[in-house]
């Protein structure tokens, strides 16, 4: 009796030590998955120093401009509400800023430009590029300037 006694409470300190060990290594992984979860979350703690501005927004739509400018390509007005956009786009050679209006204000594609103006589609397509870049060239002089 007494070997099986021995046994027995032998047997009952493996499992503890089993289900302690089991226990431990469980607690390790959901602090693991917890620590994980931290690396990207953000603290709104920091939001209660700031003083908030009432979330509205006004529309600026319907609001009339000094003096936008307008230009009239293929019998289509074109308005250019920004003055520095507007001097840098009289600057280009007009059929390279004729390409940029049909392109992006009027929404046609290279194709149907280049039927328009009676070249191909990749003529349009290096007008547009070069367009861009004398463009963007001319938005840069504006920058410097003031």
């Amino acid at each position: 009796m007494m070997n099986s006694e021995q046994y027995r409470e032998h047997i009952e300190h493996t499992f503890n030590a089993f289900c302690k060990i089991a226990l431990y290594h469980a607690a390790l992984g959901a602090y693991k998955k917890i620590r994980k979860k931290q690396q990207f979350e953000v603290s709104l703690d920091y939001l209660c120093e700031f003083d908030f501005e009432p979330v509205t927004t006004t529309d600026e739509y319907f609001m009339k401009y000094d003096m936008p400018t307008t230009f009239i390509i293929r019998g289509k007005t074109v308005i250019v509400e920004s003055e520095q956009l507007a001097a840098a786009l009289f600057r280009l050679p007009k059929k390279r800023r004729e390409v940029l209006f049909l392109w992006y204000y009027l929404g046609y594609n290279d194709e149907e430009i280049g039927k328009m103006c009676g070249i191909s589609r990749s003529a349009v397509f290096r007008r547009r590029k070069i367009a861009l870049r004398l463009l963007r060239k001319e938005m840069d002089v504006f920058e410097i300037g003031e």
